[in-house]
């Protein structure tokens, strides 16, 4: 049996002391690396962010204008803001740390460092105050590498809990998305009340249960410890290393000036993301803000309201269509090129409409296949309601599709109807529901119809600046009229032989 004992968890051996020195000295070329890397990744996130919450607005959220609706905008900001507080941070140690490089190598040429007693064209008031005010050059280098360890162990803190934000709020959205649509009315109450009971809840009774009243108490002691225990899996697996960059600093810097550079620090946070988050509603799916609006303007009903998302020579190749889309504002042909968008959210809703029928189990897979792929789409047809003006098209014709470059899922028809009158006409699409007297409306898109040949006035027919199409008609004309001629001229030459 041996004298010597094992260190305990919180010591380390001397070797392990040495070693962990070592890798100190060392660690700024990592922190140099990254912060390069880290800043390079960050730059690349701004896409992946719009594309992301631009495939969950359509697909799952479409239409909504409540508290869920405005979720993935809140993330979406959110995001955005730590990601400029997140890039900013890491800019600032990356130059933090250059100049500390330099001035290392800098000290290395002249160990003396500033020698203020040599200072030209100074006073020895000037360089006694200089001397205070500045001191060593070692000491300032000292003082600046705690500086660049602390501002990029905050960084990383904003990372970690920028993580956990991001988990919470899908989780949150996917409780509203899959979850409440799925349960009955009195379990969807009871579990969300239990959720915000939990969460709120718990978070109001940490602090109180930290009162010096309660510290001595060993039941709330308990329940103190049980609750924190709870709420770490809260945090998914980032709860360790995010205590350890917490209590670091809750333990070594006075309470006071850790409060104000955290008031400070969440301060410009939260102004950047609702700066972010007004940009954001501004320029996204409420077509009314509060800020820019007129007195006889209005923008939420579709019919009076011409949305450049519903035409296809108006939105951009690379985004979603809202609910339709037809090709342009003006027709000039006497028919609609009309797509109709399938999201997540309205697939919930045909989902308990059109219940899928039970299959012999004797079909094949592909056989049965083929029966589903005819069933869904009479089904599609029956429900979805195309009305132009006053007349419902009895027979659609949708077909299924993935449009556009984002391959979006959808379906797609060729309207011909014969009710189209020259100027204001109106497209509406609805979703003829069981029980229901009216359709449920999706979208309504006004178009006007101005056929080809009303495009030319009559009075430039025939000039020669008139344009091609004009020109191509009068040309036309002129070559039937010649063939009527000489048709006419060779019957009158026949009879007359």
């Amino acid at each position: 049996m041996t004298d010597e004992t094992s260190p305990s968890p919180s010591s380390l051996t001397p070797d392990e002391q040495t070693k962990l020195r070592e890798l100190t000295n060392q660690s700024w070329n990592l922190e140099l690396a990254i912060s390069g890397v880290a800043m390079f990744a960050i730059l690349q996130w701004p896409d992946a962010l719009d594309s992301a919450f631009s495939y969950i607005q359509y697909n799952f959220l479409s239409g909504r204008e409540d508290f869920v609706g405005r979720i993935p905008a809140m993330a979406y900001s959110m995001f955005k803001a730590a990601t400029y507080v997140l890039f900013a941070a890491f800019l600032a140690n990356f130059i933090m740390r250059a100049f500390w490089i330099g001035l290392v190598g800098l000290q290395a040429v002249f160990p003396a460092g500033i020698q203020y007693d040599r200072l030209p064209m100074s006073t020895g008031y000037t360089q006694k105050r200089l001397a205070e005010e500045l001191g060593p050059i070692d000491r300032y280098i000292l003082w600046l590498d705690k500086r660049s360890n602390v501002l990029f162990a905050l960084a990383f803190q904003v990372a970690i809990i920028m993580f956990t934000v991001a988990i919470m709020y899908i989780l949150a959205l996917g409780l509203y998305v899959f979850i409440q649509p799925n349960v009955p009315g009195p379990v969807w109450l009871i579990l969300n009340t239990v959720i915000n009971v939990f969460f709120f809840g718990g978070s109001l009774l940490l602090p109180i249960l930290s009162l010096e009243r309660f510290r001595d108490n060993p039941k709330a002691s308990l329940l103190h410890y049980r609750l924190t225990k709870i709420f770490q899996n809260v945090y998914m697996g980032v709860y360790r290393p995010m205590s350890y960059i917490t209590n670091t600093f809750l333990s070594n810097i006075p309470r006071k000036k850790l409060t104000r550079t955290y008031l400070v620090f969440y301060g410009l946070f939260m102004v950047i993301f609702m700066i972010e988050f007004t940009h954001d509603q501004l320029q996204g799916q409420n077509r009314t803000s509060f800020l820019n609006r007129r007195h006889l303007f209005t923008a939420r009903v579709d019919s009076l309201y011409i949305n450049p998302a519903n035409y296809d020579n108006q939105r951009p190749a690379d985004s979603y269509v809202d609910a339709a889309s037809i090709q342009a504002d003006i027709i000039r042909e006497p028919y609609l090129k009309l797509f109709i968008a399938y999201p997540k959210a309205l697939d919930t809703l045909l989902t308990k409409m059109a219940k899928e029928p039970e299959w012999p189990d004797s079909l094949s897979r592909p056989a049965r296949r083929q029966q589903y792929a005819v069933w869904s789409s009479q089904q599609v047809n029956k429900l979805v309601q195309i009305t132009v003006n006053d007349s419902v098209m009895a027979q659609p014709g949708l077909f299924f599709t993935q449009a556009g470059p984002l391959e979006q899922k959808g379906w797609q028809t060729v309207l011909v109807p014969g009710n189209l009158r020259i100027g204001y006409n109106l497209l509406r699409i609805g979703i003829n529901r069981p029980k229901h007297q009216e359709p449920e409306e999706l979208v309504s898109i006004p178009f006007w119809y101005v056929p080809e040949k009303l495009s030319q006035p009559t009075s430039v027919l025939g000039r020669a600046d008139s344009p091609p199409a004009a020109t191509s008609e009068t040309n036309a004309q002129s070559r039937k009229f010649l063939r009527k001629m000489l048709h006419g001229n060779a019957s009158r030459g026949e009879g007359g032989n």
